[in-house]
């Protein structure tokens, strides 16, 4: 129900206003006010500021693209008692939660989702006169699930091409050691088999010697023999 003195006064102008105010495409992206973002799931509070020294109604809109202000929420606040009651005309929502007192509003949006984003704003409603606050952008972003998978993908990726270039490399290496391996081995029999062939040679060349030495005194005793 609507409570406070305002109830039975509350002048039939001041409904069609409202009415009004909900049908009718108001563009407030001119006015100061601040960005909030927020991803799929998060719990959002807005803020509003205001002076209300006499009761009055509070509402909370919402407007997205200059189309019709939507009404989220609606509080009637008594000045004399401090406290606040829900407006009957607006029904409440399990999602958003508002909260008022003589200087500030507060509308909490639990679990928010994309249908969210848009521009919000209070409107004061106190006897005849009208007050709109400064508006606040409300941005929901897909969280980064795609990117982070797409960061995962290429992390491994990069891990694997990062062990084939090491098993490639160590391949590499191995057959170039393999070959200078093999290179030094050879390398170094060929020098045992010169070093072998170079202690021979004076043994052949004795050899011979004693072979030409043998035949001289050989040929030399014949030719005595005969000669006898």
């Amino acid at each position: 129900m609507l409570y406070g003195p305002v109830m039975g006064r509350f002048p039939c102008t001041a409904l069609l206003l409202l009415w009004g105010i909900s049908v009718l495409s108001v563009s407030l992206s001119s006015q100061a006010g601040l960005t909030v973002e927020a991803e799929p799931g998060d719990d959002v509070t807005l803020w509003c500021q205001y002076s209300l020294s006499l009761s009055g109604y509070i509402f909370w809109f919402k407007q997205t693209n200059n189309s019709a202000p939507d009404r989220i929420a609606c509080r009637y606040y008594s000045s004399s008692s401090s406290s606040s009651n829900s407006c009957f005309f607006i029904p409440e929502s399990n999602r958003s939660v508002m909260r008022v007192n003589s200087t500030f509003s507060s509308l909490t949006i639990t679990a928010v989702t994309l249908s969210d984003s848009g521009l919000y704003y209070c409107f004061i409603q106190k006897e005849q006169f009208m007050t709109f606050s400064t508006t606040t952008r409300l941005q929901i972003r897909e969280r980064n699930n795609v990117t982070s998978k797409k960061a995962e993908q290429s992390a491994e990726a990069g891990c694997t091409s990062n062990v084939v270039l090491t098993l490639l490399f160590g391949a590499v290496i191995a057959v170039l050691l393999s070959a200078l391996l093999i290179l030094i081995f050879i390398r170094q029999t060929d020098r045992k088999d010169q070093r072998d062939g170079s202690a021979e040679l004076p043994l052949l060349d004795q050899h011979l010697q004693w072979r030409n030495t043998t035949a001289v005194h050989y040929n030399q005793l014949l030719l005595n023999q005969m000669d006898n």
